[in-house]
């Protein structure tokens, strides 16, 4: 690896150029890479490909400006941090491991012990635990929450109505208009400035039908 005083980024060639803290980095790569058709191969490329799809549906959501804020003063984007946080919740079609999916990812404190305390038909409420209450830190950061729904596990949904914070320790979550069947829940914090977020939490519960 090599560095460089020049501000440029991207490939020339089989040279790389990247930036780390202000600093143009270069390094060196294959002109041609071999793509042996061994399983294990094939199905690398199956699993890659499963990760990019789902990344492809963050485009619209504020979720994929969460994974470019948490990607920043690193040398990777967004997109290559969020693959490489969750490759391995994708098998060679779709997500197969909701439960340890990273929907959110950020520097913050995550939400400890989190678990579901009532459920009233679609009125979900959350308690969790966190030391830094006590001692009055980050008590004003507020609670997000994003669900995946049975057959649409492609298109997160952004649970807008949740108004709690860290300090509180408890949520009620309104999941109205919500269809039937297993319901994926991911519960972050997020800073008063919107700035910072922490790594989500999973929660899964099920909806039964309104009729």
């Amino acid at each position: 690896m090599a560095k460089s005083e020049i501000m440029i980024r991207g490939r020339i060639g089989n040279m790389i150029f990247y930036r780390v803290k202000g600093v143009t980095r270069i390094r060196s790569v294959p002109l041609a890479v071999g793509r042996p058709d061994t399983l294990k191969c094939q199905t690398a490329r199956l699993r890659l490909i499963a990760a990019v799809r789902f990344y492809q549906r963050l485009q619209d959501s504020r979720l994929r400006d969460i994974w470019r804020m948490a990607a920043q003063d690193t040398a990777m984007n967004g997109y290559n941090l969020f693959v490489k946080q969750n490759i391995h919740v994708f098998n060679e079609r779709t997500l197969f491991d909701p439960a340890h999916l990273l929907l959110v990812f950020g520097a913050l404190p995550p939400m400890n012990c989190l678990e579901v305390a009532e459920q009233t038909g679609r009125r979900v409420v959350l308690v969790w635990k966190n030391s830094l209450v006590t001692a009055g830190i980050r008590a004003d950061d507020r609670v997000g929450v994003v669900a995946l729904c049975e057959g649409k596990m492609y298109s997160p949904l952004w649970l807008d109505k949740t108004l709690s914070y860290r300090q509180e320790q408890r949520a009620v979550i309104e999941l109205e208009g919500l269809p039937a069947g297993e319901v994926h829940l991911y519960c972050f914090f997020v800073s008063s400035d919107g700035t910072a977020y922490s790594p989500s939490s999973y929660l899964c519960i099920h909806l039964k039908s309104d009729l």
